[in-house]
C-alpha cells in the first residue's frame, strides 16, 4: 500500500514537472506577443501624428495666404483626406469659435473654447494629443490631434483606434496608448478596464520601452510599453499570462 502510494505520488511531480517548461514557453511567448503589440501600436500611432503634423501646417499655410472661404475648406478637406486615421481637420479662431471645418461648408457656428485640446494646444509647442472626447455635432467619439499656429488652432479629429494594434483573434489581448502624463488615450478592445496604476507605471517608468508582469484583481498580465521619441505618447501591448507567471509588482 505504501510503495503504491509512493509511486502514485511520484508519478504526479514527474508529470507537474514535465508540465514546467511549456508553461515557461507559453509565458515567454505572451511577453514576445505583448512587445511586438507595443511596437506595433507605436509605429501605426506615428504614421498617423507625423501625416497630421504636415496637414496640419500645411493647412496653416493655406489659411494664411488665402481669402476665400470655400476654397480653404476644399484645400483643408484634401489635406485631411491625405491623413490615415484622421476624418476632419478644424480650425478653431482666436476667441475659440470653429471657424473651418472639412466635413462641413458652410461651418457651424459653434464654441470650442473649452475644449481641453484647444487650451493645451495653446500651452505648447507641437503637437498636443488629447485624450477621447466625444463630438459635439457628430456624437462619436475621436482623438483630437492639436497644435496652435498663430492665432489659430488646427486639430485632426482622428478615429479612436486609428493609433493602437487591433488584436480581433485573442481574448485576452489589448494595445492602447497613453500620454506622457499616464492619461489614456485609446485601449483596445474598448470594455477593457485597467487599473489607473497600470498607466502611471507606464508613463513613470525610464527608458524607451519595457516590460513588467503584474497582477490585477485575481489575473496576472504582462505589459509592454515603447515610447515615442518624437511625439508626446507612450503605446504599450498587453497579455494575460498562466497563474504560474511571476509577479513583479501587485498592482490591487
Amino acid at each position: 500500500m505504501g510503495i503504491r502510494c509512493f509511486h502514485k505520488c511520484l508519478l504526479i511531480v514527474i508529470s507537474f514537472a514535465t508540465c514546467l517548461p511549456a508553461f515557461a514557453d507559453d509565458t515567454e511567448f505572451r511577453i514576445r506577443e505583448a512587445q511586438q503589440s507595443a511596437r506595433i501600436s507605436l509605429l501605426t500611432a506615428e504614421r498617423v501624428l507625423y501625416a497630421a503634423d504636415q496637414a496640419i501646417d500645411a493647412a496653416a499655410r493655406i489659411i494664411s495666404t488665402i481669402d476665400n472661404e470655400r476654397l480653404i475648406h476644399e484645400e483643408i478637406k484634401r489635406l485631411a483626406q491625405g491623413v490615415p486615421g484622421v476624418r476632419a481637420l478644424i480650425v478653431i479662431g482666436p476667441d475659440g469659435r470653429l471657424k473651418y471645418d472639412s466635413y462641413r461648408y458652410p461651418v457651424t457656428d459653434l464654441s470650442l473654447s473649452d475644449r481641453d485640446y484647444y487650451r493645451e494646444a495653446a500651452r505648447r509647442s507641437g503637437l498636443a494629443v488629447g485624450q477621447t472626447v466625444v463630438g459635439r455635432t457628430s456624437g462619436l467619439s475621436f482623438v483630437p490631434i492639436s497644435k496652435r499656429s498663430g492665432d489659430f488652432t488646427i486639430a485632426a479629429i482622428a478615429g479612436q483606434y486609428s493609433m493602437v494594434d487591433i488584436e480581433t483573434s485573442c481574448a485576452d489581448c489589448w494595445a492602447g496608448m497613453v500620454r506622457k502624463d499616464g492619461e489614456l488615450v485609446a485601449v483596445f478592445p474598448p470594455e477593457s478596464e485597467f487599473d489607473q496604476k497600470i498607466y502611471d507605471l507606464i508613463a513613470d517608468e525610464p527608458g524607451n520601452s519595457g516590460t513588467k508582469i503584474l497582477r490585477q484583481h485575481q489575473s496576472i498580465i504582462v505589459v509592454a510599453w515603447a515610447r515615442s521619441l518624437t511625439f508626446p505618447i507612450i503605446s504599450f501591448g498587453i497579455r494575460g499570462l498562466p497563474d504560474t507567471a511571476h509577479v513583479e509588482i501587485d498592482v490591487n
